[in-house]
C-alpha cells in the first residue's frame, strides 16, 4: 500500500444467528405442556442424532454468509439424551457451522435427571449453560402442575448445577393453581439463593382451542372444570418475583427474564433482536430473514413424520410462513419492546412517534439515548403497548 494511502474499510461482520435443536422425548408429559413432546422412547442406536445431523446438511446452506452465535438444545427433556450423543451433536455443529468456541451453548434439563456425573459429562460435551425446569419449589404447586420432582430434588439440582457450571438459568411458573404472592416470592428468592444466575418467570397460559385435545389443562379450562388465579393476582405474583430477584441482584432485562450482570441469554437475545435462527429436530422452528422479509419454517411436530422426511433426504417442513418487510419490522418492534434495550426512535415513522408523549404521560415508556424503552409498568402490559405502535 502506498505511503499515506487510506486504510481499506474493515468488512462488515456477518449477521449473527442462533441454532436451536429440539429433543422431543420426555419421561412424562406435564398437563399444561403444549410443546412438541412425546413420552415414546427415542429410536435406538443414535438414530435421532443422525437424523438431526442429516437435517443440518439440508438446511445449513440457507444460512451461509451468517455467523452462528449460540446453540440451544431444548425439548422435551434433552437431559435424557445420552451425554455422548450430546457431545457428538455439539462437535458436529462446531465443525459444520464454524460455531465459535466462545459461543453460548445451553441445554435444558429437568431436576430429576441431574446428578454430578451427568453434569460433568455435559460440561465435557461442550455445554456451558444449563436451563433447569424447576417451575416451583412449593410441593403443592408442583403437584398441581404434574411435575415429577420434589422441592428437595429441585433445590439439590440447582445447587449442584450452579457449582458445576456457574451459569445456570431456572424456569419458574406463576399464576398456577395454589400459586400465591408468597409462593411466587419464595420461589424467586430460593432460586437466586441456590446460585441461579438467570431466572425465566412465566405466567401459566393455555391455548384453549388449538391444542385443547393434546393439553389436559387446556381441555379442562375450556370446559370450565379448571380455574386459575385472576389477572390481578397473577400481576401481583409477577411483581413479587421482580422484587425478590432485584433484592438478590438479578435485574429484569426482558418481560419475563432476569439475570445477574453478564448472564443474560445470548440465544434468546437473538430472537428478541429479530435475528435469524436455524431450527433442527422434530417440532423445531427456524427463520431466515433478509432486507425484504423472510421465511419461517416449522418442522413436523410428530417425530416419526419428521424422521421419515429427513431419512428420505427431504426437508421436513410441515408449515411455512413467508413475511414481507413491513411484517418483519412490526415483529422486531414487538420483540424489541420486550427488552430493556428497547427500539431505536429512528426506526419509527411519524405516526408511531406521535404515540410517544402519551406513553410517557401514562408512565409506560421513556425515550432514553435515542431509543424507546418500556418502563416496568409498560412491560407488564407489553402486548397492549406494542399493538398501539404497529404499522
Amino acid at each position: 500500500m502506498a505511503a499515506g494511502a487510506p486504510e481499506p474499510d474493515a468488512p462488515e461482520p456477518a449477521p449473527a444467528y442462533g441454532v436451536y435443536v429440539h429433543f422431543p422425548f420426555c419421561a412424562h408429559r406435564c398437563p399444561y405442556c403444549d410443546f412438541a413432546v412425546t413420552t415414546e422412547q427415542p429410536p435406538g442406536e443414535g438414530r435421532y442424532l443422525r437424523a438431526v445431523l442429516a437435517e443440518l446438511e439440508l438446511r445449513a446452506p440457507a444460512f451461509s454468509g451468517l455467523s452462528p452465535a449460540s446453540l440451544y438444545v431444548g425439548g422435551g427433556t434433552p437431559s435424557l439424551w445420552e451425554p455422548a450423543e450430546v457431545a457428538t451433536l455439539v462437535a458436529s455443529l462446531r465443525t459444520r457451522l464454524a460455531l465459535p468456541a466462545s459461543a453460548e451453548v445451553t441445554m435444558e434439563a429437568n431436576p430429576e435427571s441431574i446428578d454430578a456425573p451427568r453434569l460433568a459429562a455435559w460440561r465435557a460435551a461442550g455445554v456451558g449453560r444449563l436451563s433447569i425446569g424447576v417451575q416451583s419449589f412449593d410441593p403443592e404447586v408442583l403437584r398441581k402442575l404434574g411435575r415429577r420432582h420434589s422441592s428437595e430434588d429441585a433445590a439439590r439440582a440447582v445447587r449442584l448445577a450452579a457449582s458445576a457450571f456457574g451459569n445456570v438459568s431456572v424456569d419458574l411458573i406463576y399464576g398456577a393453581r395454589h400459586s400465591t404472592f408468597s409462593t411466587a416470592r419464595d420461589d424467586a428468592a430460593r432460586a437466586a439463593g441456590l446460585g441461579a444466575s438467570h431466572v425465566s418467570a412465566y405466567a401459566l397460559t393455555l391455548d384453549r382451542e388449538v391444542l385443547a385435545e393434546e393439553v389436559p389443562f387446556a381441555r379442562l379450562a375450556r370446559t370450565g372444570k379448571l380455574s386459575f388465579p385472576g389477572e390481578e393476582e397473577s400481576l401481583a405474583q409477577a411483581k413479587a418475583i421482580r422484587i425478590a430477584l432485584r433484592r438478590a441482584g438479578l435485574r429484569r432485562y426482558e418481560v419475563s427474564n432476569f439475570a445477574r450482570p453478564g448472564f443474560g441469554s445470548v440465544h434468546n437475545g437473538l430472537y428478541w433482536s429479530g435475528a435469524s435462527y436455524l431450527g433442527l429436530g422434530a417440532g423445531a422452528v427456524g427463520c431466515r430473514r433478509g432486507p425484504s422479509g423472510g421465511i419461517r419454517e416449522a418442522n413436523h411436530r410428530a417425530w416419526p413424520a419428521w424422521l421419515a422426511d429427513v431419512e428420505a433426504g427431504r426437508v421436513p417442513t410441515a408449515e411455512e410462513d413467508r413475511f414481507d418487510a413491513r411484517a418483519q419490522e412490526n415483529e422486531r418492534l414487538m420483540l424489541g419492546l420486550r427488552t430493556v434495550a428497547g427500539i431505536p426512535i429512528a426506526s419509527l415513522d411519524a405516526t408511531q412517534r406521535r404515540e410517544l408523549p402519551a406513553l410517557a404521560r401514562a408512565r409506560l415508556g421513556v425515550v432514553r439515548a435515542g431509543r424507546l424503552v418500556l418502563t416496568s409498568r409498560g412491560m407488564d402490559v407489553h402486548g397492549a403497548v406494542a399493538e398501539r405502535m404497529l404499522r
